[in-house]
């Protein structure tokens, strides 16, 4: 008699994935968004920030570890937050 083992169950594994994010509100945009990408419960390793005073727009380079079905679920969702203009993938 042979005994059979469950199968071992495959996790999915969490890659960092670097995103561009553009954002109106100047440093309280910036911030509002930060603790909006906090709440979400995703962990980013990687988090810069180029703000200019007088500028329309302010650029978020951050690195979120995700799976590959997580990815577009990510930039949807940031994409409905306040002041976002943009989310893109970045190389």
């Amino acid at each position: 008699m042979t005994m059979l083992e469950p199968a071992p169950t495959r996790r999915l594994s969490r890659l960092p994935r670097p995103f561009t994010i553009l954002t109106t509100g100047g440093m309280t945009g910036v911030m509002d968004l930060a603790s909006a990408l906090c709440s979400f419960g995703y962990r980013i390793p990687d988090f810069s920030v180029d703000v200019h005073e007088g500028v329309s727009c302010s650029c978020i380079q951050c690195t979120v570890a995700l799976t590959s079905a997580e990815c577009t679920e990510f930039a949807d969702r940031v994409r409905t937050l306040p002041g976002v203009l943009s989310v893109e993938p970045s190389c």
